[in-house]
This record gives structure tokens, sequence and C-alpha cells, in this order.
């Protein structure tokens, strides 16, 4: 953050207006979003102005994500859900789930030969058998323990026959910061932060 502080010096004047900046001010605007967002914007008060400009504006049709130059930043994206551990794939919560289909990917998956140390199996007989033929299990991942399934996949229009792959999956957890953007430090290194647009 402080390298950030240095790069926006001369740029950043933190005193929102309760319309839209117009396009001379459009860069002042940007860097204002960015250093704001870059921090904890919900405990500066100096920055309420401009990020509710910004959710207001987030509303309108046609809007653009505003900038700034000076620090080289990128439009935010929107990332709903963590990244799912090392060697499980995100997948959608069909087992036919392909790229293309459009189906949101919030479960992790994992074939049960694909599993390895630090993924240990613990109480493998919670929770029975249920009605799509899969057994709830907790397994420990890097060190916390999450509840699971696995599941042995079928043939028959995504039915459990018993015949398929072996699968472990659980839900993909929700990032409490989904939005970020990327920009260049005062040393022109390449910087990713993560926010959210949660008042305060």
């Amino acid at each position: 953050m402080t390298m950030l502080k240095f790069l926006l010096v001369g740029a950043v004047a933190l005193a929102g207006t309760a319309a839209l900046p117009s396009p001379s001010k459009a860069s002042e605007w940007g860097c204002q979003v960015l250093l704001c967002l870059s921090g904890d914007w919900q405990g500066t008060p100096s920055c309420h102005p401009p990020i509710y400009n910004l959710i207001a504006a987030m509303e309108a049709p046609g809007f653009n994500w505003p900038t700034c130059p000076q620090a080289n930043s990128s439009a935010a994206r929107f990332e709903k859900y963590e990244d799912c551990p090392s060697g499980w794939q995100a997948v959608g919560s069909s087992e036919s789930d392909r790229p293309g289909l459009g189906q949101e990917r919030n479960i992790c998956r994992i074939a049960a030969d694909g599993l390895s140390l630090p993924v240990v199996l613990k109480n493998s007989g919670l929770g029975g058998h249920h009605g799509d033929g899969s057994r709830q299990v907790q397994i420990e991942i890097d060190g916390k323990v999450v509840t699971a399934k696995i599941q042995t996949a079928g043939t028959d229009r995504g039915h459990s026959l018993g015949n398929g792959p072996t699968y472990y999956t659980f839900p993909r957890p929700m990032r409490g910061k989904p939005w970020f953007m990327e920009y260049d430090d005062a040393n022109g290194v390449r910087q990713k932060s993560w926010f959210n647009l949660n008042k305060p």
C-alpha cells in the first residue's frame, strides 16, 4: 500500500462528488478507486464517496470500470469462488459438466486415485450412503477438515452404477473478496488486489 500511495501522489485527491466525474477527471477518479480498493476502503471515510459513486455507476448502462493510467491498472474482474486445492478440478454440480456448457463450476473434484498427502481420509463411514449412491466423508486438505462426498460415477445418464471412476467432491468455497484488480506498483511489479463492494 505504501508503494501504491507513493506512485499516486499528486494524482489522487480523495474528495468525492455526488455525480460521476467528467471525462477530464476520469483518470483521477480511477486512481482514487484503485487507491481505496487496494486498502480498507470501508474503514476509510474519505474513500466512501468515490466508491459509492463507483457502485452507483455500475448500475448504469454502458458502464466502464475507471482505471488509473499512472499505475497501469486493469478493470476489475469478478471470481465468485476460491481456487480448488492443488490437484483438484473445478467442475459443475452435474457429473456431465464439460467446458462450454455454461454451468457454474461450484464443485471441487479429484479422482480417488489422485489423492495424496496432505489429504487424509477421516471418518469414512460418516453419514452412510445417499440416494445418489454417494457416501459422505471428512477429509483433511492442507490442514483443514472438510466434508466431502465419495461417489463412483456410472455411464447411464449420470446415474451411479458402480462401474465408473470414483471421485471425491466438496462444495467450492466462496470468496469473501470476490473482486480483483491488477496494477503496477512503484517498482513496476505487477500486483493483484482483492476486495469486496459491501457498504459498511
